[in-house]
């Protein structure tokens, strides 16, 4: 019989054979749907899929009878490593606040910097450990993890060394990004600037604890001349370069992404129809969040017609923190973003995968399921992909596997 779902942490098995499914989405062509199939896995590696016959005799067998088999979701873009809470802020904002007025009366990034620089490395761990757990209950299994709670030398890389430390500890694929993210009260603009294009990124690179530099370009946080000299600063010491773009306003952020081929460029709510062409043009992937759209209920949202028209396919991450996004559940977050932004059922599923895999450089081996590739898979009790945002609010995940290892499942 059945026990209750709970995580499971296996030693990796020779080889699992996932069959029967309903559908397999392998994000190959479009979705890739290959009806009523089988998945082989061995050495943590995606062997087959479709018609497998399997030789060996000592395997593991997932019976995925009326279930949707897809790659794990890739969420690459979360501010999950911070302390306190900020419940007050959205009970605030659901009675008239907006985000900026809460900012401007000191709380917003302000308030979770506080609190993020009171907690110590020890607790910042505790806390990431358990948020990453609840993301595998959801079917995450690759993640992104910013900074940008700390605003000086020593806190920011306090933060990137607790992400460190949670790499090291956790199944999950997980890449550090260090965020520009705010100015600090007790420091003048240009005074931040050269702190952190002399002595952040310098240390952060030295102390090798982030892929990617992001900085916030917008109109309550860096302009574009400054987001400039940063990211330039931050190539020349060989990170990849993120950002996030036109939540607020249209900031020229994209624009900017394009011109300096960014991996990514992120929100771009008030983003031109132009500058989705220039992003196009340079292969930077807009990444889209409808999670902080919702909870910030904000009525601008990204010009969804235009990607789909220019044929530039979006990322969408949870960009889960504790202000404007508390939702980490990825099948969530693919639901509002059909909800909210529109987006057709299929683009969003392919966003949530192999577009966050390109999102993150990881493209090559996780987001798709095709022989080859790390074997990263979601199994959804549902029984075609379209129930996967139409069931909306429902636990739907069955198991989370992260290269051949169960972590989630059903224990027989």
């Amino acid at each position: 019989m059945l026990t209750c779902l709970k995580i499971m942490v296996e030693l990796v098995p020779m080889a699992i054979l996932i069959t029967n499914a309903s559908e397999i989405l392998t994000m190959t062509d479009g979705i890739g749907i290959v009806k009523n199939a089988a998945v082989l896995i061995e050495h943590g590696k995606i062997k087959a899929v479709g018609d497998v016959k399997p030789r060996k005799r000592d395997l593991m067998t997932i019976n995925a009878r009326g279930m949707v088999v897809c790659p794990g979701f890739v969420d690459s873009h979360t501010h999950l490593v911070y302390g306190g809470s900020r419940e007050d802020e959205f009970a605030m904002r659901v009675e008239g606040m907006s985000y900026e007025e809460i900012a401007k009366a000191g709380g917003g990034i302000a308030r979770t910097v506080e609190s993020t620089r009171a907690a110590s490395r020890e607790e910042l761990f505790s806390l990431g450990r358990h948020r990453l757990r609840r993301l595998v209950q959801h079917g995450t299994t690759t993640v992104e993890i910013k900074s940008g709670y700390g605003l000086s030398l020593t806190e920011e890389i306090k933060m990137l060394m607790v992400i460190k430390k949670l790499k090291k500890h956790s199944p999950l694929d997980i890449i550090a990004t260090y965020l520009v993210h705010s100015i600090p009260r007790q420091m003048k603009r240009r005074d931040y600037v050269d702190l952190v294009t002399e002595e952040i990124i310098p240390e952060v690179t030295k102390r090798k604890c982030a892929v990617f530099c992001d900085i916030y370009c917008d109109k309550i946080a860096f302009r574009r001349k400054e987001s400039m000299r940063i990211l330039s600063t931050a190539r020349t010491y060989g990170l990849g370069l993120k950002m996030h773009a036109d939540q607020l306003s249209n900031s020229g952020g994209a624009r900017l992404a394009a011109t300096l081929s960014c991996t990514s460029a992120d929100h771009l709510e008030y983003t031109s129809k132009n500058a989705i062409k220039a992003m196009c043009k340079t292969g930077v992937v807009p990444t889209l969040l409808p999670g902080a759209t919702f909870y910030l209920q904000h009525k601008k949202i990204p010009d969804i017609k235009a990607y789909r028209k220019i044929g530039a396919p979006v990322a969408i991450a949870s960009d889960y923190n504790p202000g404007s996004c508390m939702i980490y559940s990825m099948p969530t977050i693919i639901a509002l973003a059909c909800i909210v932004f529109g987006m057709r059922v299929e683009d969003a599923l392919y966003g949530a995968t192999i577009m966050g895999a390109r999102a993150l450089n990881l493209e090559h081996r996780i987001g798709s399921i095709e022989p080859g590739k790390q074997a990263d898979i979601v199994i959804l009790n549902v029984d075609n992909y379209k129930k996967i945002p139409y069931q909306f609010g429902e636990d739907v995940v069955r198991y989370t596997i992260k290269k051949g290892r169960i972590l989630y499942g059903e224990n027989r």
